[in-house]
């Protein structure tokens, strides 16, 4: 996961809720849906809230970071709202009304899970466990076999492309994964991060440090 930094709700849903006090999320016409949605993407970079990878308007949806059905007065609140990928039995669309205990909006979102070099994740605190349990992020290659090899292929093309070998560091090695580093963490100029993004950063540093 990568830190989601909320801003301000859509001019248009902000209209929308002021006409239509009494209504939820259910009652937003296709067009609101597409506002938030669009809104999101330029917070979330162009990455889904989860699993990072990347997303559009035509293959994302909108979720509730805490489900519809436990916190129905909070359906229409823009700061509940991340756009998550359409993946089957995975992220949004595994979450559904289960709690999720860390989040996306939170800091340690960053901190709290550790991903290696076989694709594999790994929750470093027990609400980090269970949000990859309830996300099916893949934790074995068994629970999530797609997900599981397309970071393992990424990171090893990162790797090979810059030949970069963790286990052979050298002083000039540390000048290019400090380079990566800092271009991976930078949108391009369309405010797009490069598809798992956050997650080849979270293993860059574990070999650096």
């Amino acid at each position: 996961m990568r830190k989601i930094q909320k801003g301000n709700e859509p001019e248009s849903l902000r209209q929308w809720k002021r006409t239509h006090p009494q209504q939820r999320y259910t009652d937003l016409p296709p067009t609101e849906r597409q506002s938030i949605r669009a809104a999101c993407l330029e917070e979330q970079h162009g990455l889904c809230a989860y699993c990072c990878h990347g997303i559009t308007l035509e293959n994302a949806h909108n979720e509730h970071v805490e489900a519809q059905d436990s916190a129905p007065n909070r359906t229409l609140d823009f700061s509940n709202i991340v756009a998550s990928c359409n993946h089957s039995k995975q992220c949004g669309d595994a979450h559904k009304s289960q709690s999720l205990p860390l989040t996306s909006l939170m800091d340690e979102c960053e901190t709290e899970l550790k991903f290696y070099l076989s694709g594999a994740v790994e929750g470093l605190t027990p609400r980090a466990a269970s949000a990859i349990k309830v996300l099916n992020l893949g934790e074995t290659r068994k629970n999530n076999l797609a997900l599981f090899s397309t970071r393992k292929a990424i990171i090893e093309s990162l790797l090979f492309t810059h030949s970069i070998k963790p286990s052979e560091l050298r002083l000039e090695s540390d000048d290019v994964l400090s380079i990566l580093l800092e271009e991976l963490q930078q949108p391009d100029q369309n405010n797009r991060l490069q598809p798992f993004a956050p997650i080849l950063v979270n293993v860059l540093r574990q070999i650096r440090d």
